[in-house]
């Protein structure tokens, strides 16, 4: 969608190696530069207009395609363009169609009067608004998508689902929009000096830092786990990378050096703070270090071999490489049984070191 722009498409146009927006920012922290590349292709190749059985709450914005998960962070600062209606109600929506297809349908979803943008997108939270059939390609290349646009105040998401008729194929946006009137976006937070974080100790590549955020009833918040590569394990450089990890996946919890509101992760072994939002809130620091690795030629499975009951943790492989690869602790670890070789298959997928570690 070009316009409005989605979010993807948004984060597109600037740096996609060195993102200055801090949403887009985020986002590449989370999944590295390939999404801003990938722009045009956040799809499910199976969906046969099954969308709320292939794409789960929480997951709507990358349309559960990892290598767009960073779409998914919960940010009220995501790029919003103003959206009003024509003289008769309605928008003509522009959908660039890099590549043509035949289409059962197009369907549109507004997010309910009163949604929360710090709040994780389901589909609970979405009021379709606008169904189309199979509209032609423009000169121009465009899809135009003429919708009725309805009665809303404030920032909000727009979510379209385009179906194609001659594959199960369908394709997902986000596009963040900023209607007139009411409904000014929430203000940001306040954030308070928790204490700071202090590196006792430098630690070996492999091992995982979380940070647990508490509700002030003692209920768990959040939880944002950093598996450390190597450069990343000196008591400096450990720190700034886990600051790093927090502030792009975080929404009650930053860790910096904080400036005219702006908390911003140093490399350093003390001269980092743990900022919180909320009041009662509290938060720890949990060291996992990396299992010892198993002994030479002892596996679970020859990879992909067994993909789906692999653990976290636990499960071990051997790549078509010959070396052996352990799959990552939980969360990460979730990312072991994710079936695209391209993206996971330890060693010589694109993005293989989110999933494993190798022995």
């Amino acid at each position: 969608m070009v316009r409005p722009e989605s979010r993807i498409y948004a984060c597109a146009q600037g740096n996609r190696e060195n993102p200055a927006d801090p949403a887009c920012r985020a986002a590449w922290e989370v999944a590295g530069p390939q999404l801003f590349y990938d722009w045009m292709g956040i799809n499910q190749a199976a969906a046969n207009g099954n969308h709320q059985a292939v794409v789960p709450d929480g997951t709507l914005c990358s349309g559960n395609n990892p290598t767009f998960r960073g779409l998914d962070l919960v940010r009220g600062d995501w790029q919003a363009t103003p959206i009003a209606p024509d003289a008769d109600g309605r928008y003509e929506f522009l959908f660039r169609g890099t590549a043509p297809h035949a289409t059962r349908d197009w369907t549109f979803y507004v997010t309910r009067e009163g949604w929360n943008p710090e709040t994780t997108l389901r589909w609970s939270d979405l009021e379709e608004f606008c169904r189309l059939g199979n509209v032609p390609l423009s000169a121009d290349g465009t899809y135009r998508l003429d919708c009725p646009l309805p009665q809303r105040s404030g920032r909000h998401v727009i979510y379209n689902t385009w179906q194609r008729s001659d594959s199960q194929e369908a394709f997902y946006t986000c596009v963040d929009v900023q209607f007139a009137g009411g409904g000014n976006p929430p203000p940001p937070p306040q954030w308070r000096d928790a204490g700071a974080l202090v590196a006792q100790n430098a630690l070996p590549a492999g091992t995982t830092v979380t940070l647990r955020v508490f509700n002030a009833d003692g209920s768990d918040a959040e939880r944002i786990a950093t598996v450390l590569q190597a450069g990343q394990t000196s008591t400096s450089a450990w720190p700034l990378r886990v600051g790093q990890a927090v502030n792009a996946r975080a929404g009650h919890a930053r860790i910096g050096v904080l400036d005219n509101g702006t908390i911003t992760p140093i490399a350093s072994a003390s001269g980092n703070r743990v900022y919180l939002s909320g009041e009662g809130r509290s938060h720890q620091i949990d060291v996992e270090l990396p299992a010892d690795p198993p002994p030479p030629g002892d596996y679970d499975y020859v990879y992909p071999d067994g993909i789906g009951g692999y653990v976290p943790g636990e499960t071990v492989v051997k790549g078509s490489d010959g070396k052996l690869y352990g799959c990552r602790p939980y969360p990460e670890g979730g990312w072991c049984n994710i079936d695209s070789a391209y993206h996971y298959a330890p060693g010589t997928g694109v993005a293989w070191q989110d999933a494993w570690v190798l022995y």
